[in-house]
């Protein structure tokens, strides 16, 4: 599929389908209201405020930047997905409106990120309720007697258990759709990746790639029926390892809500039964799934610790301002208590002052009522007796007076002093009460920062002891890891091994084979290199025979083809002729040394001549009869005399003079 990316016709057909799903979801939308939830392509935008056609404009295929266009066909892909879980959600959205029975859609909050995994359950689970509910009715239906019709739409369930299957079909590999065929069931185990649907590391999909299905790679068994090599204590223990952390880390994915990669593998796995004896192939597959599940619970550890590392920060500025505020608020207090003092001692003094001059005013009131009532007793008297005594009677009035104006004037004096005193305390009150309320409202914003700090501290804990589990987690699984890939090292060791075992063997018979079909070769090639010679020989000793003067010989119409081919003939007689020259001058030196030995053997020439028609006669019955001895000494008959000695040599000595018959081309 690498050859389609960033192809034209694939590009503008993912804008097509963006176009189509865009349609649907705002015609779902309108019915079903808007559905909030972050975008799967852009988690920091809602999925709902994404404006398609931008997007589609901003991505489209170029034919000057090819590793642009293969950029947009992967955002197009991306956001496909995005629209296709934007439907999905919708869909749910519209049916829990139908479920809670609401003529108009509720208003939604922002809903939490959610996988593509976890959107496909939650829409499944409520397509299984509204199945339910319209079983429920029409339960209800049958209840009042009213029949049903059987041309209605297909029953939920029966859609739920079609879905269902299709569902497990796509999670199942191809290789365990047909686990009834017996191929199937003698089968090993065919590794997830097989599948012609599998999704990439970054959640996306090529679609119209079908023919490309039949192209992808499958773990194909050597294994033959007669000798079944079964799996070795190693393996076992390798693939129970890579089980174990398999569930560890799918568990652990679960539980942080983390899209699991090596989860499906290991249902699948879970679900067949008798294939636990996987190959090679299939356990890297494995083991890469499992570190990309780890490298997702890794990005999600340093998600958890960005996010308590700014808790931390935040944690240990709110102590700094705690301690601050703890500052201010204890010499707020010392300043307030000492304040309460100083209030408290003006307060006692004014009231010391205030009693004081109240008894002063009650006494002066007191002198001023005895002197107003002996001033009327006077009266009376002076009214009794007459005017006996006017001026003593006048002055005593004058200087009464005197003193009731004097008593009046310092009681005027004192109602002041008390009213002064009595604004001063209703002030010294009011400032009181509104220290009081500013310390209340002190008091509850420490509580409140008491508070905020305790639920940090907690919240804290918590992150703290979540982040000892994953980290203990993450030492057990990265102890796993390391006993898995140990397991798989050797069991790679071990394949290396016997591959390298294989191919020697196979390289071994090679050799002997070839050694066999070489030495076949040339003991062939010896043979007729000895055939050649005896016919080199024989043609050249007995030329008459084989070139007889009748014979046309074949020309091939070139004439320097012909003499180059006349001069090669000719070359070779002249080597046999010199291989046998060179055996009759050995001979000659054997004859001379025995004649100079006197051991040569006479011979008349009636003898001679016998002999060597013998000699002619089996020649001529025979090639094998002239060639008797391959050391050139058979045929030969050496007679010695006094004067002279006649010598008998074989046929090559005899037409060694004579010229070879010319080839007449």
């Amino acid at each position: 599929m690498a050859h389609l990316l960033g192809h034209r016709g694939c590009m503008e057909s993912l804008r097509a389908d963006l176009r189509d799903l865009q349609a649907a979801i705002a015609d779902v939308c309108s019915r079903a209201g808007t559905v909030r939830f972050p975008s799967w392509k852009f988690p920091d935008k809602m999925s709902c405020d994404l404006d398609i056609a931008v997007l589609l404009q901003r991505y489209r295929h170029s034919d000057s930047e090819p590793e642009f266009s293969q950029h947009a066909h992967v955002v197009l892909l991306e956001l496909l997905i995005d629209r296709l879980l934007l439907l999905l959600q919708s869909f749910t959205g519209y049916a829990e409106t139908v479920l809670s029975g609401r003529a108009v859609p509720p208003a939604r909050g922002p809903g939490r990120c959610m996988s593509a995994g976890l959107t496909a359950r939650t829409f499944w689970s409520t397509m299984l309720k509204l199945g339910a509910f319209c079983q429920q009715l029409r339960d209800e239906k049958d209840s009042r007697g009213e029949i049903p019709t059987q041309q209605s739409t297909p029953s939920s369930a029966a859609q739920a258990g079609k879905y269902q299957k299709e569902h497990q079909k796509c999670l199942l590999p191809d290789g365990l759709e047909s686990g009834t065929a017996p191929e199937a069931a003698q089968s090993t185990w065919v590794c997830p990746c097989a599948s012609g649907h599998v999704l990439g590391s970054s959640g996306s999909s090529q679609p119209r790639a079908g023919p490309s299905r039949a192209q992808s790679t499958h773990s194909v068994p050597t294994q033959t029926p007669g000798s079944p090599l079964g799996s070795c204590d190693t393996c076992s223990s390798t693939q129970a390892s890579l089980q174990e952390v398999s569930r560890a880390i799918t568990s652990i994915c679960q539980s942080h809500n983390i899209p699991s990669a090596a989860s499906k593998f290991q249902e699948v796995l879970e679900g067949s039964t008798g294939r636990r004896s996987l190959s090679a192939t299939d356990m890297s597959y494995w083991a890469s799934e499992q570190s990309k599940d780890l490298s997702r619970i890794n990005k999600h550890l340093q998600g958890l610790l960005q996010q308590v590392n700014p808790v931390k920060a935040e944690l240990e500025e709110m102590c700094k301002q705690k301690e601050k505020l703890q500052k201010q608020v204890e010499d707020f207090s010392r300043k307030l208590q000492a304040q309460k003092n100083i209030q408290a001692e003006q307060q006692r003094k004014a009231e010391q002052s205030l009693q004081a001059k109240d008894k002063e005013h009650s006494e002066t009131v007191a002198r001023l009522e005895r002197d107003k009532e002996d001033l009327r007793r006077g009266t009376e008297l002076l009214g009794h007796s007459g005017c006996v005594f006017p001026e003593l009677s006048k002055t005593t009035l004058l200087e009464e007076m005197r003193t009731t104006m004097v008593a009046q004037s310092q009681v005027l004096e004192l109602e002041e002093k008390v009213q002064v005193l009595t604004g001063q305390r209703d002030r010294l009150e009011q400032e009181l009460s509104a220290t009081s309320m500013q310390l209340e409202k002190e008091r509850v914003r420490v509580q409140s920062m008491f508070r905020h700090e305790e639920s940090l501290q907690a919240k804290q804990r918590t992150l703290l002891q979540q982040l000892d589990s994953l980290d203990q987690e993450r030492e057990e699984l990265q102890a796993s890891l390391g006993e898995a890939d140990e397991g798989r090292a050797r069991l790679a060791e071990q394949l290396e091994q016997s591959g390298k075992q294989l191919q020697a063997q196979q390289e071994k018979l090679a050799l002997e084979q070839s050694i066999l079909e070489l030495q076949a070769n040339a003991s062939r090639l010896e043979e007729q290199a000895q055939e050649l010679r005896e016919r080199e020989r024989l043609l050249v000793f007995f030329p008459d025979l084989h070139n007889p003067p009748e014979m046309q010989f074949e020309s091939s119409g070139n004439l320097t083809e012909d003499m180059e081919s006349q001069l090669q003939a000719n070359n070779i007689r002249i080597k046999v002729l010199e291989q046998e020259n060179t055996q009759l001058e050995a001979l000659l030196a054997k004859v001379k040394a025995a004649a100079e030995q006197g051991v040569l053997k006479l011979i008349p020439q009636a003898q001679l001549g016998s002999q060597l028609h013998r000699e002619s006669s089996r020649q001529d019955s025979g090639p094998g009869s002239g060639a008797a001895s391959r050391d050139g000494t058979a045929g030969f008959s050496v007679p010695a005399a006094a004067g002279g000695c006649a010598a008998s040599g074989p046929p090559a000595e005899q037409s060694e003079g004579q010229s070879p018959p010319h080839n007449p081309r």
